[in-house]
């Protein structure tokens, strides 16, 4: 059927057409307020307590184990870190809790007794195992208690919130709603989401942006897909299983970069960066250099040499914060 949004739709229905094509579970918002539990959380509970169990078995002599439920009950806890030290070092430290895991003691017989497990909030090496959501009108209670604030859509991986879009008609500009999302990361608004969430992506059908927590609204980027890159092919088809029966718009375009799963796990775990009370993310100039270089690195010759080469980059062009992703994730890539 052919569907057609007009002048005065918000983006969001067909956003969610989108993500849903994509991979993401849409979810109703009374059905996840239940999972939720209250107005005031943003972790959907059950699914990530589901997740948990299912991701997360160890080795142990040649057994295969599971975690206690006592141990999972914690790790539910332990995610949701106090926002005492503020917002972008509450982010850090669950980022890195998403990163790396955390370490949790399990007895494995009696004659062992106890031995420490990493326990992991998202599959890395098996992407497959994750479960994705989306959730319209994602309604949270403010740290104030003076009402409620509710983001148009709030994405998930595990049950945890890794996303956030504001949405506006096409004919009011995008810079509504990125003052609307930073004024929404406030102490009195709704921080208790924002130190989960890793991309936030102010959008209207002809116009997005796209930045992470705490940034300010002049260093908001556009992202552009590059023609000549290997992931172009992989992008059409992604795009075109996503967008049928109408021209695909910028708004479908940039959902389909930076939220597919297979992307977005990607830009979460290496292209973001922490540089003392500032948290980034990658420019698209960026990813697709470190991606090219990547490329480049594990390529090998009959004798078993690594090519060399140079990016060429401008004054101002983030030189110094390229270096640290590629860094980053050639230290995870080529450990294996």
């Amino acid at each position: 059927m052919n569907k057609n949004y007009n002048e005065f739709d918000l983006s969001q229905k067909p956003a969610l057409e989108v993500l849903e094509k994509i991979g993401y579970i849409i979810l109703r918002p009374e059905e996840a307020e239940h999972m939720r539990g209250s107005k005031y959380a943003v972790i959907l509970q059950d699914v990530l307590r589901k997740q948990l169990q299912k991701i997360n078995v160890f080795e142990y002599r040649g057994k295969s184990n599971y975690f206690s439920d006592k141990n999972i009950e914690q790790a539910l806890i332990d995610i949701n870190e106090s926002l005492s030290d503020g917002l972008v070092k509450t982010n850090e430290k669950i980022y890195n809790t998403l990163i790396y895991g955390r370490s949790y003691p399990e007895i494995v017989s009696i004659e062992d007794g106890a031995r420490s497990f990493n326990l992991n909030f998202i599959d890395w090496k098996h992407p497959e195992n994750n479960v994705f959501h989306a959730v319209e009108e994602f309604t949270v209670e403010r740290e104030d208690g003076q009402g409620n604030v509710r983001p148009d859509v709030v994405l998930f991986i595990n049950g945890i919130p890794f996303g956030v879009i504001e949405f506006k008609k096409s004919d009011v500009p995008i810079s509504q709603a990125i003052s609307q999302m930073i004024r929404n990361q406030g102490q009195d608004y709704i921080p208790q989401l924002f130190k989960f969430v890793q991309i936030v992506m102010a959008a209207n059908k002809n116009e997005v942006q796209y930045a992470t927590v705490g940034t300010p609204a002049k260093f908001w980027q556009v992202w552009k897909e590059e023609t000549d890159s290997e992931e172009y092919e992989w992008y059409e088809k992604e795009l075109s299983k996503a967008v049928q029966n109408r021209i695909a718009t910028v708004q479908d375009h940039n959902i389909v970069s930076l939220f597919h799963p297979e992307r977005v796990l990607q830009l979460i775990r290496y292209f973001i960066v922490f540089d003392k009370n500032d948290k980034k993310i990658a420019r698209y100039q960026q990813y697709f250099a470190i991606k090219e270089v990547m490329k480049t690195v594990q390529e090998t010759d009959n004798e078993g040499n690594r090519q060399s080469g140079v990016i060429w980059h401008t004054q101002g062009s983030g030189k110094s914060l390229t270096m640290v992703m590629l860094t980053k994730y050639l230290m995870s890539e080529l450990a294996h």
